[in-house]
C-alpha cells in the first residue's frame, strides 16, 4: 500500500469510519489530530483500533457542533492538497441550473414579499413551486436563491437598521447580536445542522433497517432528535413574542401561515421521539423523514415571510419587548443571548 493508501476502497460521508478514512488516506493522521480535539483519541492507546472503527465522521462532527459537510469539506480539501486527487464523497451536493425555472419563480417570490405584495396569494405560489421538490433539489434551490438575492438581502438589512434603530446611512450586515432577528437566525444555523445530521443518519438506515444496523445507529439519533427538540421552545417564543407584537400591528399573516405547520412540526417530533424511545426502527424513519420535510418548509416560511415582515413592521421598542418576551419562553437551540438593547 503506498503512503496515500487504498482510496478506491473509500467513499467519504457521515458514516464513514475514523478508520476507514485513515486507512485510506494514512497522510490525515496529522492533520485529524491538529485539526480539532474530537480527533485526540486517535493517538490514544487503543484508540485507532477501538474508538476509530466505531467513530463516523458525522459523530464526529456532532461533537465538534458542525455539520458533515463542514467537515467533509476540510478533509476532503486536505486529501486535494497531498494527493492532487479529490477524494469521493458519498453525499455530494446536487447543482442547479442558473436558469432553473424555480429559481427565476422564487425571486419573483421574494420580490414582491419585499414590496408588500399579499401573503396569501404568496404562500400559495410558494407552496407550488416547492411541490415535489426533493430535500438534495431543496438545498440546491436555498442555495442559488441565497447566492441570486444580493439586492434584496440588502433591502431587508435596510429594513433591520430601521427596525433596530439605526440612521439610515448607517451599512450593517446583520442585526446586532442579541437582537431577536439575529437570535433567530443562529438558531436556523443551529436546526439545520442537525436536521443534516438526522438526514444522513436516516439515509443510512435506510427504509427497513436490520436490527444490527438500527442497534448501531439508534445512540446517534437518539441524540439528534433531543438536539431538536429545541425547536419546541424557538415555536413557543414566535407564539408568544412574535405573533403577538405583530397583530397589535395588524400584521396577522405569519401567524395565520404558520400555526398549523408549527403544530405538524411539533407533532412529528412528539411521534419520532416517541418511536426512539420504544425502539421502533420503521417508525423512526417514517416520522423522521416527516419531520425534516416540514422543518424545511417551516424553515423557509421564517425566513422568507415571517423575518421580512417582522423586520419592515417593529420598531426598535417593538424589539425590545419581543425580546423581553422571548426571554420569559426560555433558550433551547443555542445558549441564551447576551442583552439587547445594550444598558
Amino acid at each position: 500500500m503506498s503512503r496515500h493508501g487504498d482510496q478506491r476502497l473509500v467513499s467519504l460521508g457521515p458514516r464513514t469510519t475514523v478508520f476507514a478514512v485513515l486507512q485510506a488516506y494514512p497522510f490525515l493522521d496529522a492533520f485529524l489530530l491538529a485539526y480539532h480535539p474530537a480527533f485526540s483519541r486517535v493517538s490514544s492507546p487503543g484508540g485507532r483500533t477501538g474508538w476509530a472503527r466505531m467513530t463516523t465522521l458525522g459523530d464526529v462532527a456532532l461533537e465538534m457542533d458542525v455539520s458533515w459537510r463542514h467537515l467533509g469539506r476540510d478533509v476532503c480539501a486536505e486529501v486535494a492538497r497531498v494527493s492532487g486527487t479529490e477524494p469521493s464523497v458519498s453525499d455530494a451536493r446536487r447543482a442547479l441550473a442558473s436558469d432553473d425555472r424555480r429559481l427565476t419563480e422564487l425571486r419573483e417570490i421574494a420580490a414582491r414579499l419585499e414590496d408588500g405584495g399579499s401573503l396569501v396569494e404568496l404562500a400559495a405560489r410558494l407552496r407550488d413551486v416547492t411541490a415535489g421538490v426533493d430535500a438534495k433539489q431543496a438545498a440546491a434551490l436555498d442555495r442559488a436563491l441565497a447566492a441570486a438575492a444580493g439586492e434584496a438581502r440588502a433591502a431587508a438589512d435596510r429594513n433591520v437598521q430601521t427596525a433596530v434603530g439605526l440612521p439610515a446611512d448607517t451599512v450593517i450586515s446583520a442585526p446586532p447580536e442579541g437582537h431577536p432577528l439575529d437570535s433567530l437566525r443562529r438558531e436556523a444555523v443551529q436546526v439545520r445542522v442537525l436536521c443534516e445530521g438526522l438526514r444522513a443518519e436516516l439515509e443510512s438506515l435506510g427504509g427497513a433497517p436490520s436490527r444490527s444496523r438500527w442497534r448501531a445507529g439508534r445512540p446517534l439519533l437518539a441524540r439528534l432528535v433531543e438536539g431538536l427538540s429545541g425547536v419546541e421552545s424557538r415555536v413557543r417564543r414566535e407564539q408568544q413574542a412574535w405573533f403577538p407584537a405583530l397583530a397589535v400591528l395588524g400584521a396577522d399573516g405569519p401567524a395565520a401561515l404558520m400555526r398549523d405547520r408549527q403544530a405538524e412540526t411539533l407533532e412529528a417530533l412528539r411521534r419520532l421521539r416517541l418511536a426512539v424511545s420504544r425502539d421502533d426502527a420503521g417508525s423512526a424513519v417514517e416520522n423522521g423523514v416527516r419531520l425534516l420535510d416540514l422543518l424545511d418548509a417551516l424553515a423557509a416560511t421564517e425566513e422568507q415571510v415571517l423575518a421580512p415582515i417582522a423586520a419592515r413592521a417593529l420598531t426598535h421598542g417593538d424589539w425590545a419587548a419581543v425580546r423581553e418576551l422571548e426571554d420569559g419562553v426560555g433558550w433551547a437551540l443555542i445558549a441564551a443571548p447576551p442583552p439587547w438593547p445594550a444598558a
